[in-house]
């Protein structure tokens, strides 16, 4: 009886491992309660809540046997449709992302397919979890390895899988150093520019996430580093701008602290560096709160910037 248990787990094993390599943008992967174990429609997979502890039981305990076994290949056919599965079922452990890179490096580095294998799994593992960091490990491992054939579509892809994962978690730091290091590591004027107008949307409808702010403020330092201009009054025009632009959303959401500090954040800032902002835009935040002088005096930010 038990090996014919075993004999199932391996076929859904076999079958859950081809559903995450070969389903285009798999949408997401949900646990349900159902008498089928895997259930595939519209490119969004549930497995069932029995499969998923059952099937995760079975997947760690048979990889730990056959891992221990000679290379040979029945063996390493297991193993890849096993660590397939336990990246989604259990991403948090390492071994299993240990072993794609151990797979990752028996191959070519000009095998485009198998980074944009890697990096859909890696994608498929945050559907499950989306606030996980080896996911982003792996891919950033397989960014900087491959790194002679990533495209510009590999990273619009990238950045898609940070934007869903920090849609589908709120505060999800992962995410946005991910999305942070990909504008750093892969930078150009064209991708910086998007991600300036990307964030601005992202800011404006997650208004009480700071997360966003934090990532627009660094791709403004980013932005401030690379710009070939003479004059630091244009060099820093961009933060006195995005002061302005902050003002306005406060006047617009006067009780969102994540505002007040991104603004007190772009004060200290501009303080620190010298750069004058407009004073008609710190006069309109004091005409609708006479508390702005001691909410930033208490970080040691100085209200007063003529």
């Amino acid at each position: 009886m038990a090996n014919d248990d075993n004999v199932d787990h391996l076929r859904t094993v076999e079958r859950l491992s081809n559903i995450l390599k070969i389903t285009p943008n798999l949408k997401s992967i949900s646990i349900i309660q159902h008498d089928e174990p895997l259930i595939l429609e519209e490119q969004h997979l549930a497995l069932s809540k029995k499969t998923f502890k059952e099937l995760g039981l079975f997947s760690r305990q048979t990889f730990l046997k056959f891992i221990k076994k000679e290379s040979s290949p029945s063996r390493d056919s297991t193993l890849d449709e096993l660590s397939t599965v336990l990246i989604v079922l259990n991403p948090d452990d390492n071994k299993y992302w240990n072993y794609r890179k151990r797979l990752c490096q028996k191959c070519s580095k000009n095998q485009t397919d198998k980074l944009f294998l890697e990096l859909k799994l890696s994608s498929c593992s945050l559907k499950l979890k989306p606030k996980c960091a080896e996911p982003f490990n792996h891919a950033r491992w397989l960014l900087t390895n491959y790194r002679e054939i990533v495209s510009e579509q590999t990273i619009i892809s990238q950045l898609k899988m940070c934007e869903d994962s920090a849609e589908s978690y709120k505060h999800n730091y992962y995410s946005w150093i991910h999305r942070l290091w990909l504008v750093k590591t892969f930078f150009n004027t064209k991708l910086l520019e998007k991600e300036l107008e990307w964030s601005k949307g992202w800011v404006e409808s997650h208004i009480s996430q700071f997360c966003g702010m934090n990532y627009r403020f660094n791709l403004l330092l980013i932005s401030s580093a690379h710009q070939n201009l003479d004059s630091n009054v244009q060099k820093c025009q961009k933060f006195v701008d995005e002061v302005s632009y902050v003002v306005d959303l406060v006047l617009f959401y006067p009780g969102t602290e994540s505002l007040w500090c991104y603004l007190g954040l772009l004060l200290y800032y501009c303080s620190a560096n010298q750069i004058e902002c407009e004073e008609s835009a710190l006069f309109r935040v004091r005409a609708i709160d006479n508390r702005f002088s001691r909410r930033f005096q208490k970080r040691n930010f100085n209200p007063e910037i003529a």
